[in-house]
C-alpha cells in the first residue's frame, strides 16, 4: 500500500474536540496548492462551493458516529489535494496527465462537491452499519486509516482512490479484507484471526494478485483448474499476536472505502461457518512442519 502518502487536516467538527474545517483563507494562504486556488478564479469558486456543500451535509447529517466519518473523510480529502498533483511520471507519453495544475484540480474538486452533494456518501455509510448488522462487533472491527491519492492517467482518470482494510468481527472471529498498490497493480489479501484473550492470532489468509497468476483465493464458482491452485494459507504455529487498535487506527465506517471492501460473500461464512476455511481448501504456511 502507498503508506505515508498524505494524512489529515482541519480540524475536527461539533461531536469532537474541536472544530470543523473553515473555508481557504487566500490572505494566509502558503502551500503551493492554495496558492494555484487563490490565484484561479473558476478553482477558488469551485472550492467555495465545495466548502459550501460540505457545511451543508455536516449540518444535515444527526448520526454522531456518521457526522465523525465524514469529517474524517473531508480532512483526509483535503490533505490528499494539499499534496499536489502526483502524476507518478506519467505526464511524459500520456496527454491527459499533462493537463495543468490548476485544470486538474478544478475537476478534482468539482467531483468532490458533487459527491458531497449528492448523497453518495450517506448511502455509502448506510451500507456499511448495515452490512455489520448481524456481526456482534468487538474491539477489532471497522476500517484502517485509508491510504488515498488521485490516480492519474494511464492507472485512472485522476479518480480519488483509498486503499484501505476492513475487519468483521463476530465473537472471536475477525475476517478482514485489505486492498493495496504495487507496480500499478491492486492487490487484495483476504485474513481469517482469532481472538484470545484480548489479541488477535493469525490463523490463516489468502491473496489474490494481478501479477502473480498462482496466487488465487477460494471462491464458490471456481471451475476444477481454479481450485487446484486456489487456497487458503494455514499461519505458521506461533505467529505473534497483536492488541486492539485504538480508535484513531481503527474507523467505524469510512465512506471513501473501496466498494470491494464491502459485504464480500466469503466474509459469511467465515465470520458465521462452523469451521473455516474448509480443510479441504487449506495448505501449510511454506516450511511449516507437517
Amino acid at each position: 500500500m502507498m503508506r505515508g502518502f498524505w494524512g489529515v487536516v482541519v480540524s475536527m467538527g461539533v461531536f469532537l474536540p474541536a472544530c470543523p474545517a473553515q473555508a481557504l483563507d487566500c490572505a494566509k494562504a502558503q502551500q503551493p496548492v492554495d496558492k494555484i486556488i487563490c490565484a484561479t478564479p473558476e478553482l477558488r469558486k469551485a472550492d467555495e462551493a465545495m466548502s459550501a456543500a460540505y457545511f451543508k451535509l455536516l449540518r444535515e447529517t444527526t448520526d454522531p458516529e456518521f457526522h465523525e466519518a465524514l469529517i474524517r473523510s473531508q480532512r483526509r480529502w483535503l490533505k490528499t489535494r494539499s499534496g499536489g498533483v502526483d502524476r507518478f511520471g506519467a505526464a511524459e507519453n500520456d496527454s491527459e496527465a499533462q493537463l495543468s495544475d490548476a485544470r486538474i484540480l478544478l475537476d478534482l474538486t468539482r467531483g468532490r462537491a458533487y459527491q458531497l452533494q449528492s448523497g453518495a456518501f450517506t448511502r455509502a455509510l448506510e451500507r456499511q452499519r448495515q452490512i455489520v448488522a448481524k456481526d456482534s462487533g468487538g474491539a477489532f472491527a471497522g476500517y484502517d486509516p485509508a491510504s488515498c491519492f488521485f490516480s492519474p492517467p494511464p492507472y485512472g482518470n485522476w479518480n480519488y482512490t483509498c486503499l484501505s482494510s476492513m475487519y468483521r468481527q463476530h465473537q472471536d472471529r475477525i475476517c478482514s479484507v485489505s486492498l493495496e498498490w504495487a507496480s500499478g497493480h491492486i492487490s487484495e489479501t483476504r485474513s481469517l484471526d482469532v481472538v484470545k484473550d484480548g489479541l488477535a492470532s493469525p490463523k490463516a489468509s489468502c491473496a489474490i494478485r494481478d501479477f502473480a497468476g498462482d496466487d488465487k483465493c477460494p471462491e464458490p464458482d471456481d471451475d476444477a483448474d481454479t481450485k487446484d491452485i486456489a487456497h487458503w494459507t494455514i499461519a505458521s504455529p506461533g505467529a505473534a499476536s497483536v492488541p486492539a487498535p485504538t480508535p484513531e487506527r481503527r474507523w467505524k465506517y469510512d465512506p471513501d472505502a473501496d466498494a470491494r471492501l464491502d459485504n464480500q460473500p466469503w466474509m459469511q461464512d467465515c465470520l458465521f461457518a462452523p469451521v473455516f476455511p474448509p480443510p479441504g481448501q487449506t495448505r501449510p504456511a511454506p516450511g511449516a512442519k507437517p
